[in-house]
């Protein structure tokens, strides 16, 4: 740890579990939309939970990582 940069705080380590949320809602959301391209493909219904999983876990994710950037950018210029 270089000595300008902040400990790794209470609220550090919040942001660091909200950036591992934002993956594995990504990685959840993706694993859907494939499940349902390939059973589609195949010529069979998927569950259509599926379809609300990549619906709504992907953007919610998109949203998730662009608050992180945001942290990340406001974080450096207070450095």
């Amino acid at each position: 740890m270089s000595p300008l940069s902040p400990s790794s705080g209470r609220g550090e380590r919040g942001w660091q579990v909200f950036n591992i949320a934002a993956v594995v809602l990504a990685l959840a959301a993706l694993a859907a939309l494939i499940i349902v391209l390939l059973s589609k493909w195949a010529g069979g219904a998927p569950w259509p939970g599926f379809d609300w999983i990549a619906m709504l876990c992907l953007p919610a994710a998109f949203l998730m990582m662009g608050a992180s950037v945001l942290h990340a950018v406001a974080r450096r210029r207070r450095l």
